[in-house]
């Protein structure tokens, strides 16, 4: 179900009534650019003490659950919310601008000629970007965080419009220009329900209709940034050399009026700069490269913050050999940093140590991050003609990794927890009996009782005792043992099968009568 947009005030004047700016979202400040981009994992201390198992689950969490924005990052989001609302100045429906795109567009179909037009007088505002840099680095994540602030779609009854704000398509592996277009429709249709990859998307067609249909849907819901993933793969044989793709590119920015993101490995930029119109066109707000993080105080920063979500019993705080052991290893490349940490932690409770330490840090990485290291060697020695062979950054599949250990901790038997001292091991199960809602007073007392009743076992098992001793409202009925009938005179006369057969069994009612332990109802009826 597509939204209807509802509209927001503008602060600046370009940008009021035009009703495709003021259906997005307000402009954030800063701080909450920073709190909409930042993904944290879900984290509680006490998970530490899971079982191994259970932990490798919870660990996993990290390879999808943890981003957070630095100064790059907050760069491009400021120039994404700056082209999508640009590239709206020229294409207003209010002013009907829009329509005359439209009108631009149809004729581009008919003729197969993205020059040709009907109004020359329409102009476009538009504005594209280019992206490169290794994998890993962050750039497609980062995209979805950024574009995750905006709706994708949005309806305007009063404009009969549905408007597409921004719409991401992944270049096809050994791909044409063809083979773009019929990606961009596929998508298109996914989004919206329609149905252009029937009417539009056959590749009979030709790749001058195809390009043509592709501007004229791209206008058709006034589509705020159109952003091209994995360029590297466009096949310049296949597509009729780097000319025409320049030229493709170049018309749905100045011509079209679409803004473009073209995201890729350096291999891509090598094909986007072999002119100098090119160049400039593809870069209108700039080229901008991404690689390793540098070893600042960002970098610092970063790895503080992820180095709290340990689930390790003898979690290790960072200390200045670990960051510059995980700095070594990894290069700054953040992929590998989060798939490095998530790996040693599980290697980590595998061995028994439940610690992190720059030895076991290396000993995972030869182990696991073998298809990397060239890589990483490239990257350390610093000499670009070594990094230019190894453009693409091939990653291990690390969510088999974690599969294939959490496998190997059902054979081996669980990690005690270090023995404590008894002062130490009170408080921090009183602690960890607060963090579960425990109020203080009731919390600290079960602690030392505990601790002083058992000393010998670990936190997970006194934490047990503590919630089985809460849970217990009534004291426990006792056991009565089974008697024969044959044997009841042999009781103590305070029990009812005593006075039972102290008698006649017609006579029962009146022993119990006169012992008190029947209630005379009678003056109760009176009464009432």
């Amino acid at each position: 179900m597509i939204p209807l947009a509802r509209y927001h005030e503008q602060q600046l004047p370009e940008y009021q009534d035009n009703p495709l700016i003021s259906a997005l979202p307000p402009i954030p400040d800063l701080q909450e650019v920073v709190g909409l981009m930042q993904q944290l994992p879900s984290f509680e201390p006490q998970e530490a003490l899971l079982d191994g198992r259970l932990r490798a689950h919870a660990i996993a969490r990290l390879l999808h659950g943890f981003f957070q924005p630095l100064s790059h990052h907050l760069e491009l989001e400021s120039k994404i919310s700056l082209m999508i609302r640009q590239g709206y100045i020229g294409r207003n429906p209010a002013s009907g601008a829009w329509y005359a795109h439209l009108q631009n567009g149809y004729r581009r179909v008919e003729e197969e000629d993205l020059d040709a037009a009907v109004y020359q007088s329409v102009t476009s505002t538009a504005n594209s970007l280019s992206l490169f840099g290794c994998s890993g680095c962050g750039k497609t994540r980062t995209l979805e965080r950024i574009l995750g602030m905006y709706p994708q779609a949005l309806h305007h009854p009063d404009y009969n419009i549905t408007q597409l704000v921004y719409l991401k398509v992944d270049c096809p592996i050994d791909g044409d220009l063809d083979e773009l277009c019929l990606s961009f429709f596929n998508e298109v249709d996914k989004i919206l329900g329609t149905h252009y990859s029937r009417s539009h998307g056959r590749k009979k067609l030709g790749t001058k209709r195809l390009m043509a249909s592709m501007c004229q849907v791209a206008n058709l819901h006034a589509l705020g940034v159109l952003i091209i993933d994995e360029v590297q793969n466009l096949n310049e044989a296949r597509s009729g050399g780097a000319e025409k793709m320049h030229n493709f590119f170049v018309s749905l920015v100045n011509t079209i009026g679409v803004p473009i993101i073209q995201v890729g490995t350096h291999r891509a930029s090598k094909f986007f700069q072999r002119t100098f119109r090119a160049a400039r066109r593809v870069s209108g707000l700039g080229s901008i490269r991404w690689d390793r993080l540098p070893r600042d105080e960002h970098w610092k920063r970063l790895l503080k913050r992820l180095w709290k979500y340990q689930w390790l019993r003898n979690a290790a705080p960072l200390d200045d050999e670990l960051e510059s052991t995980m700095y070594d290893l990894t290069q700054g490349v953040m992929d590998i940093v989060i798939k490095l940490f998530a790996l040693a932690q599980i290697r980590a409770i595998v061995t028994g140590v439940e610690c992190i330490k720059p030895l076991l840090l290396r000993r995972v990485f030869e182990d696991e991050f073998k298809p990397v290291h060239p890589m990483l060697a490239a990257l350390r020695s610093g000499r670009p003609e070594l990094i230019a062979k190894y453009d693409d950054l091939l990653m291990p599949e690390i969510e088999g990794r974690l599969l294939t250990l959490s496998r190997s901790l059902d054979n081996l038997p669980q990690p005690k927890a270090p023995a404590l001292p008894a002062d130490d091991k009170a408080k921090r199960l009183a602690s960890l009996l607060e963090e579960m809602e425990i109020p203080r007073d009731i919390a600290i007392p079960i602690a030392d009782e505990l601790v002083v009743e058992y000393p010998d076992i670990p936190l997970a098992a006194l934490i047990h005792k503590a919630t089985a001793y809460l849970a217990q409202d009534v004291p426990k009925r006792p056991s009565v043992s089974r008697v024969k009938r044959t044997e009841w005179r042999c009781l103590s006369e305070e029990d009812l099968r005593r006075r039972y057969a102290d008698g006649p069994e017609s006579e029962a009612y009146d022993r119990f009568k006169q012992a008190g332990l029947i209630l005379d109802m009678r003056p109760l009826l009176r009464a009432s």
